[in-house]
């Protein structure tokens, strides 16, 4: 599995002064779509608080915000009165991780071009600083540069795409990427009880974690570059971290473009296509992007949670024991090459997983 290498789009963008976009990166039918008037809504939110506590309302509330949505907020902040609970201390010491993450991650990318290509991928990988489903030299370029690493198990790191600058990088993202696979593995316990499996059905099979940095510059022609390709996610559960002020995230509802608000001290989550497939379509993987802006960048994490590369995609049996199958079975290296193998549209890719009778 590999990407295409291209040039920077943050480089390229110092060097012309923002005024030039090259063809590669123009997308005008992008301003044709329709788009949500910001302020009519806002994706359901989620208290981790509640949740932890094993409050039953939230639980249910969950349900229905997977089987309508595919995307919500979880806010992780943590009150004086609900931290002397000692299964909540952690909330308080994920806040300092949070903004440590965020900080690394803005530094990073403010670093010199010289500095950053020392974690470009190399031929054959995924992994490092570039980008990612450029399968073709002619399709266009998403307006976005990007640093993915595998995060867990700590076994699968290659702490060579691992910026060794800021000086605490390594041992920040260590922190967070375990803090976040926590919070996916409560979610995934209670998304299958919900479902009426045992908790540990789905969330023992998350062993899998990556995390990937988003930069997007700016562009005067904003509304003809796209900065992340419409798609959805391959994983079980992503949580998406907002770094910095400028929204840019939009979800498929309804026909139309949804822009999402990211609340301070929240992570949006989305269901992935695994567990789409696992779930045999009760949870549906949504369609999304990321647009840009104007004068400003923005940056984003997203941390995607999986099963083992070993592990067998297809219907669980306890859910589709009696019912027929909407989708293959395949193993997941099989699957994700899958993914990786063609550019980004939509949920193509989960299309050519689905049965001809479903």
């Amino acid at each position: 599995m590999e990407s295409l290498p291209v040039p920077s789009v943050q480089a390229m963008v110092a060097a012309t002064g923002r005024a030039d976009v090259p063809s590669r990166y123009l997308r005008p039918e992008a301003a044709a779509d329709a788009v949500a008037i910001a302020g009519e809504d806002q994706i359901p939110i989620i208290d981790y608080q509640r949740l932890l506590l094993d409050h039953g309302e939230e639980s249910a509330r969950l349900h229905r915000v997977c089987q309508d949505w595919g995307f919500f907020q979880v806010r992780c902040l943590t009150s004086p009165s609900f931290a002397i609970h000692t299964s909540l201390c952690y909330l308080l010491y994920l806040d300092d991780v949070v903004e440590g993450m965020k900080a690394n991650i803005q530094q990073f990318f403010q670093f010199p071009a010289e500095v950053k290509k020392q974690f470009t991928q190399e031929r054959g990988q995924l992994e490092g600083y570039g980008q990612l489903f450029v399968v073709s030299e002619d399709q266009k370029h998403d307006w976005a540069d990007m640093l993915y690493l595998y995060t867990q198990p700590p076994e699968d790191r290659n702490l060579r795409f691992w910026p060794d600058q800021p000086a605490n990088f390594k041992s920040t993202l260590d922190k967070y990427s375990a803090s976040v696979k926590d919070i996916a593995d409560t979610l995934l316990a209670t998304m299958a009880q919900n479902l009426g499996l045992e908790p540990e059905v789905i969330a023992d099979t998350c062993v899998g974690g990556i995390q990937w940095m988003n930069y997007y510059p700016p562009c005067a022609q904003a509304d003809k570059v796209v900065g992340f390709s419409p798609h959805s996610d391959s994983d079980l559960l992503t949580l998406v971290l907002q770094v910095n002020h400028v929204q840019g995230l939009q979800i498929k509802r309804n026909g139309s473009w949804f822009p999402v608000k990211p609340l301070e001290g929240a992570f949006v989550v989305n269901v992935g296509g695994i567990f789409e497939i696992f779930t045999n379509g009760r949870y549906r993987s949504i369609e999304h992007r990321a647009i840009v802006d104007p004068k400003e960048e923005r940056l984003s994490v997203a941390a995607f949670h999986s099963p083992h590369i070993d592990a067998m995609i297809g219907p669980l049996k306890e859910i589709a024991a009696h019912e027929d199958e909407g989708y293959k079975t395949v193993d997941h290296e099989g699957f994700m090459k899958l993914f990786f193998s063609a550019k980004l549209e939509g949920k193509s890719f989960l299309g050519r997983m689905k049965l001809k009778s479903s």
